[in-house]
């Protein structure tokens, strides 16, 4: 089968080269909220498949050369965690959950591998040499990509806003950095699409986001003073600060000790950058380029013609 790029005719990828993709399906998130019964590694044993959310996406594809492509995708998803989905005592006791929408541009390279490769002409045209009509092919691809996130928590049924509240004392003296709600990320991923036709393909892609922040769920380091935040934050915003710096359900909890959420005690782990995933259903339509396939039924094969020209088939 030729390159899904090629739908026409598998030596004809130079007039095929452009391609338009939408998806929808799934989402979920690596981090400190929520996750396995055990301390968290953010390793995929970690994925809290409850908290899976909505995710979509449109990209455009161009065909370098045969089976070699360079595409770039947008992407609008959300993720989220909670702390009291598991029973490992220290996470449990911290008591913070999170929701973040994510909005995505990536810059991909994409590696085409065809299978399914079958003789035989695509009008079966007995004796004619070519392609099926039907085939498929797997991708793997990876890239560079830029997003936007805006951590929230629920308090008393309001989603608030974490990252003007400083709750690790970010921007604050001898605090951590403030963060920004702009970071980068590298995408990597698998994909199989099969033809529906000439001119459409569907499949499903599976895409993992390595990123360079730690802080999509507004977690990261040690607890701060939370008398320190209220006095920074100020107003009534100070007081919501104070208490989401620190909501522990108690140094009872799971048997831990008094000072578990102190000042200085760990909060999250920095050692590990949060991480997202997608897994998706995708419909593929080839953009017809300025010379289209037009088939001689005389001479059994193809022959090119300029779009917008009146000029005489000769057969």
């Amino acid at each position: 089968m030729p390159s899904s790029a090629q739908f026409f005719d598998k030596d004809k990828w130079e007039d095929n080269r452009h391609q338009l993709s939408i998806g929808f399906g799934a989402s979920n998130f690596l981090g400190e909220l929520g996750g396995k019964d055990a301390i968290g590694t953010d390793d995929f044993q970690d994925l809290e498949l409850s908290e899976t959310r909505w995710a979509a996406t449109i990209g455009y594809k161009y065909t370098l050369y045969k089976q070699i492509h360079l595409r770039g995708d947008f992407s609008f998803l959300q993720v989220q965690g909670d702390d009291k989905l598991t029973e490992e005592p220290f996470r449990n006791n911290r008591n913070l959950n999170f929701r973040s929408n994510i909005w995505e541009f990536a810059l991909m390279a994409e590696l085409e591998l065809p299978i399914n490769k079958k003789k035989g002409h695509i009008y079966d045209i007995k004796g004619a040499k070519g392609w099926r009509y039907r085939g498929s092919s797997f991708y793997v691809f990876g890239g560079l990509g830029v997003f936007h996130y805006n951590p929230k928590t629920l308090l008393d049924g309001q989603w608030i806003e974490l990252r003007p509240l400083r709750t690790e004392g970010q921007g604050l003296p001898d605090g951590p950095d403030e963060y920004g709600r702009f970071s980068m990320n590298i995408p990597l991923g698998l994909s199989y699409s099969m033809r529906l036709s000439h001119q459409m393909s569907f499949g499903i892609e599976v895409m993992y986001r390595y990123t360079f922040t730690d802080y999509i769920d507004d977690v990261s380091t040690d607890y701060f003073d939370p008398n320190d935040i209220q006095l920074y934050v100020g107003g009534d915003e100070g007081e919501v600060a104070y208490y989401l710096s620190n909501p522990a359900l108690g140094p009872a909890q799971g048997g831990l000790g008094s000072n578990v959420t102190a000042p200085g005690q760990q909060r999250g782990d920095p050692t590990d950058d949060d991480g997202y995933m997608t897994a998706t259903f995708k419909v593929h339509f080839l953009l017809a380029d300025q010379y289209q396939n037009k088939f001689n039924p005389k001479r059994r094969r193809y022959k090119p013609v300029r779009r917008g020209r009146s000029r005489k088939i000769i057969f």
